[in-house]
């Protein structure tokens, strides 16, 4: 139908593929990063570096998208540190937060074999972490690269974690990391 030939008192059925918009918004806990003389900004945890309380952290004055919080050694935040020091704002983790989640990137090296995959989430799950993204891929020396961002309660966690993950079976590394 156009829309000139529809009538507006009259109700239409929708199609069974087609909902009704929540009415309840889904918010995730806050950030649990205080910025300095200011209350009221949006606040977000940059992807690139993937900061958890405990990090050193700095702050940059987004255009339009608050403050982005990156940890110290993350290279766009030197980078940062360089071209735009304007934009730098200070910020630290609340002291009294609890009850987030937070995002850590791990990455697994290990000589490709059957049930590698299965063994490192089946680790992570032990340990009750959530995966958020799961990547995979193995080169022509058969070694396999696995990247997880996972989401951790408590960053006190992600050691304990780890250790778990390298007394899997013939690993080569396993280590936190980021995209620099």
């Amino acid at each position: 139908k156009h829309l000139e030939d529809v009538d507006p008192t009259r109700e239409e059925q929708l199609p069974t593929t087609v909902t009704a918009p929540r009415t309840q918004r889904v918010t995730r806990p806050g950030a649990g990063v205080h910025v300095e003389g200011l209350d009221d900004v949006m606040v977000r945890l940059s992807r690139c570096c993937t900061p958890v309380p405990g990090d050193e952290i700095i702050g940059f004055v987004t255009r339009g998208r608050g403050v982005s919080v990156h940890r110290a050694d993350c290279a766009n935040a030197a980078s940062l540190r360089d071209g735009q020091r304007d934009r730098l704002i200070e910020v630290e983790w609340d002291e009294d937060f609890s009850g987030g989640t937070f995002v850590a990137s791990i990455e697994v090296r290990a000589l490709d074999r059957p049930r590698l995959l299965r063994d490192v989430s089946a680790a992570l799950a032990d340990h009750h972490v959530n995966i958020l993204q799961c990547s995979m891929k193995c080169g022509a020396d058969r070694m396999a690269h696995m990247r997880f961002d996972v989401e951790m309660g408590d960053p006190a966690h992600l050691g304990v974690v780890l250790g778990s993950i390298r007394d899997i079976d013939r690993l080569n590394e396993v280590f936190e990391t980021y995209k620099p």
